[in-house]
């Protein structure tokens, strides 16, 4: 009994450990200026195709070799939009979008508030929202996070994903949304809407999520902590046969 506290307490300290240690942007390497978002209301910029010969994204069932950046918190697949009120992913109406935090935010005439793309890596897109305020000219508040897309053709390392969701430091209160929509009204299968409409400190410096593209529909990755618990209680549950065995 002794023997299974041990690993118990040990598997809770490993698992804080990652946690904590997750819960930061995925690279400090922001990229270039997206251009127009850094200093905008309501706009957004590109195409952003992936770097590298033959890369391109199967997103609910439609193959992209790009995507469009949003200046409040989203990307759009097929053409871009400034569309500013925050919906639920599941059932917003703008574009196929992938969002970390879909709000009313603004960078107008403020320097430290700006739009990054990063595509140095064949196959991956890292656009970073970087101490946005929000609308209208409220820089009292700020919001900072990060999202990854992977190409379909892109090697993932273990224990990430093809789309990944990084949240740094967010003040703003405002109503936010985030997840992955196919743009259509109705609720469809793979439509993730992990936050609807909530207040946006709830997403500071959370823990990052990473997510598969299974057919083009969003199928989310385990967490390393829950991997090692899943593990744990395995082997424990091996240790108290045997003893039962003896």
């Amino acid at each position: 009994m002794k023997k299974l506290r041990s690993l118990l307490l040990i598997a809770a300290i490993f698992v804080g450990s990652v946690s904590t240690a997750q819960a930061a942007l995925y690279t400090a390497d922001f990229g270039a200026n997206a251009g127009t978002p850094s200093d905008c209301d309501d706009c957004f910029s590109g195409a952003w195709n992936f770097s590298g010969a033959d890369q391109s994204i199967n997103f609910f069932g439609n193959a992209y070799d790009g995507l469009f950046v949003g200046s409040n918190g989203f990307v759009t697949f097929g053409a871009g939009s400034g569309s500013f009120i925050s919906q639920a992913l599941n059932t917003q109406n703008v574009r196929p979008m992938i969002a970390g935090s879909f709000t009313d935010l603004d960078s107008r005439g403020d320097i430290a508030s700006n739009v990054f793309v990063n595509r140095s890596a064949p196959g991956e897109i890292i656009v970073t929202w970087d101490r946005l305020g929000h609308y209208n000219y409220d820089y009292s508040v700020r919001s900072t996070f990060q999202l990854v897309i992977r190409s379909d053709q892109t090697a993932v390392a273990g224990g990430e994903g093809q789309i990944g969701f990084f949240y740094g430091d967010i003040t703003d209160p405002r109503n936010t949304s985030a997840g992955f929509g196919d743009g259509l009204s109705s609720i469809n299968p793979g439509e993730v809407a992990f936050a609807s409409l909530v207040n946006g400190t709830t997403l500071s410096n959370n823990t990052p999520r990473w997510f598969n593209l299974e057919g083009g529909l969003p199928s989310e990755v385990p967490e390393p902590g829950s991997l090692a618990l899943l593990g744990l209680g395995l082997s424990a549950f091996a240790f108290m046969r045997r003893r039962k065995n003896v």
